[in-house]
C-alpha cells in the first residue's frame, strides 16, 4: 500500500535463469536445444534448436541503444542489478514493499521471445514454455496471495496453447495467460488458425495478456530501420505501439471478440495514450467503409474494446486523464515494468500519485480495482479517500 492506496502491478516481470531450459527441459527437446546465455544482463539470449532454427536476441538495430541505456541504469540503481541476478521471491517481495506493491501479476522475461521463431515444431516451442510456467508456479507458491501470474504460450500451435491454457489456469493456479503480439509462421490473431485457443480462453473467462517483444522473424517492422542512422530512438518509440494497435484491430474486425465475449485481452508495454485515437479511428473507419464490407459486426468497434479489454499504464502516464475522460477509466492498469531497466522502481507507484488532474477514485480504479476484477482478487474494502 502506498498513501493509502492498495496497489496491483499488473505487468511485473520475473527474470528466469537462462539455466532453466537445460535443467528441466524434457527429452527429446533437450538434447537437441543449445541454450547459449548472453555475457552480460544488457546482452541477449540465443537458443539453437536444431534443424537449422535459430532464437537470436541480438539481431535488433535496438539492441546498442538498449544495451547503452540498460549499462547505466544498472549503475545509478544497483538495486535493479542485484534483482536481475536474483530472481527470488524473498527478493521480489522486499522490492514490492519498499515500492507499495501489494499484489504482483507476474510475466516473463527472455521466455517472451524464445519461441518467435517460424518453422519451430509446436510442440518444441510448447515444451520451452512449459518449463517456464511451472518455474512460474513454484516461484508464486511462496506467497500466493500477493504473487499471481501469467501462463506464457507459444503462437507457434493453437491447440497446443489452449491445453497449456487449461493446464495452467486449472492445475497451477494462474491468472490468465500471455502471448506476444508479434505473429509466428505468418499467422495473425485474427486467423482461424487461433480459433482453438479462443473457444478455450471464453470457457475460461481468460484474461488474455498481449505483450510486444523485439525478436520476431518475419513480422518484424523494426526491420525497416535497419542499417539506418540516428533511427533508434524512433524505432524504439513506435514499434510497440503499432503491434498494441494491429493486435486489438485484428481481435475486433475479424469478429473474435463477438464471438467470444468472455476473453479479456490486456494490452501491455505501450502506455494507454493512444486507446482513444484507436477506437475513434476504427468506429470512423467501419462507418465509412463496413457497408461495403463482406462481414459485419454487432457493435461499434470501439464497443467491443470497451466491453472486453484492458490496458496497462505506464507509472508516468500523464495520457491517463485523457483516456478516462474518453470512458475508460474502467479499462485502465497500472504497472512499474519491475525489475527492468527503464522501470523507475522504486518511484513508480509514487509517480503515477502525482499525476495531475486524477480524481482519487480514478487512482483506486486504475491502481486496484480494475485489476482485482480482471483477476478475480478481493476487491477493496471501503476506505476513506486520501485527499
Amino acid at each position: 500500500m502506498k498513501n493509502g492506496f492498495k496497489v496491483i502491478d499488473s505487468e511485473l516481470h520475473l527474470m528466469e535463469p537462462i539455466d532453466l531450459w537445460d535443467q528441466r527441459l524434457p527429452e527429446p527437446y533437450r538434447s537437441r536445444t543449445r541454450v547459449m546465455p548472453p555475457g552480460t544482463l544488457s546482452d541477449r539470449l540465443r537458443i539453437d534448436y536444431g534443424n537449422g532454427l535459430m532464437h537470436d536476441g541480438g539481431t535488433s538495430e535496438i539492441r546498442g541503444l538498449m544495451k547503452a541505456h540498460s549499462q547505466r541504469r544498472m549503475v545509478t540503481d544497483p538495486r535493479l542489478a542485484y534483482a536481475a541476478r536474483n530472481c527470488r521471491p524473498d527478493v521480489w517481495l522486499e522490492d514490492m514493499d519498499l515500492e507499495g506493491i501489494d499484489v504482483a501479476v507476474l510475466l516473463p522475461t527472455p521466455t517472451m521471445s524464445i519461441t518467435l521463431v517460424d518453422g519451430l515444431d509446436p510442440g518444441h516451442a510448447l515444451a520451452m514454455t512449459r518449463v517456464y510456467n511451472d518455474w512460474a508456479a513454484e516461484f508464486c507458491a511462496a506467497d500466493p496471495e500477493r504473487l499471481k501470474f501469467y501462463a506464457w504460450l507459444p503462437r507457434n500451435g493453437a491447440e497446443l496453447a489452449a491445453t497449456e491454457s487449461r493446464r495452467c489456469m486449472e492445475q497451477l493456479g494462474a491468472v490468465g495467460v500471455a502471448m506476444t503480439t508479434h505473429g509466428v509462421d505468418d499467422h495473425l490473431l485474427s486467423d482461424p488458425f487461433y480459433d482453438p485457443l479462443w473457444q478455450e480462453l471464453d470457457r475460461l473467462e481468460a484474461p488474455l495478456g498481449l505483450h510486444v517483444s523485439g525478436s520476431a522473424q518475419r513480422d518484424n517492422i523494426r526491420t525497416r530501420y535497419q542499417g539506418h542512422d540516428r533511427t533508434d530512438v524512433l524505432m524504439r518509440g513506435i514499434a510497440g505501439v503499432y503491434y498494441a494497435m494491429s493486435g486489438v484491430g485484428e481481435l475486433i474486425f475479424s469478429g473474435v471478440l463477438e464471438r467470444y465475449p468472455r476473453i479479456h485481452p490486456v494490452v501491455m508495454e505501450t502506455s494507454v495514450g493512444w486507446v482513444p485515437w484507436l477506437l475513434w479511428r476504427l468506429d470512423a473507419m467501419w462507418e465509412t467503409f463496413g457497408p461495403d464490407a463482406d462481414y459485419s459486426l454487432q457493435l461499434q468497434p470501439s464497443d467491443y474494446f470497451r466491453r472486453q479489454c484492458y490496458v496497462v499504464a505506464d507509472s508516468d502516464d500523464a495520457l491517463a486523464k485523457h483516456a478516462m475522460e474518453s470512458g475508460l477509466s474502467d479499462r485502465i492498469l497500472f504497472s512499474g515494468d519491475y525489475p527492468h531497466p527503464d522501470s523507475p522502481y522504486p518511484n513508480a507507484v509514487n509517480n503515477f500519485l502525482a499525476i495531475e488532474g486524477l480524481s482519487d477514485e480514478e487512482r483506486h480504479k486504475v491502481l486496484w480495482d480494475n485489476g482485482a476484477q480482471l483477476f478475480g482478487i478481493s476487491v477493496r474494502e471501503p476506505s476513506p479517500l486520501v485527499a
